[in-house]
């Protein structure tokens, strides 16, 4: 990927990371998933298995986007340890 492609796409991960709607249907996925969990009766094992999966997929796309946003902070730090 060149640098100005790399450059691209930190700036829109930034952009999504901070984007309040996106924040927000996040949040609303989320909450849905745990209200199936906590409404569905203890014997729907796949109904409760699905939120718990929806729940994880949720923290894992906002932490690689998170990490994504942050990529180019850590790339000018390390660049900053290298000179010195």
């Amino acid at each position: 990927m060149s640098t100005f492609e790399q450059e691209t796409l930190w700036i829109a991960a930034k952009g999504l990371a901070n984007d309040r709607a996106v924040q927000e249907v996040l949040r609303r996925l989320k909450e849905r998933a745990v209200d199936d969990w906590a409404s569905s009766p203890p014997e729907a094992d796949a109904k409760r298995l699905d939120a718990y999966h929806m729940v994880r997929a949720i923290a894992s796309f906002q932490s690689e986007l998170t990490a994504l946003a942050a990529e180019p902070d850590v790339v000018r730090f390390n660049r900053r340890l290298r000179k010195a």
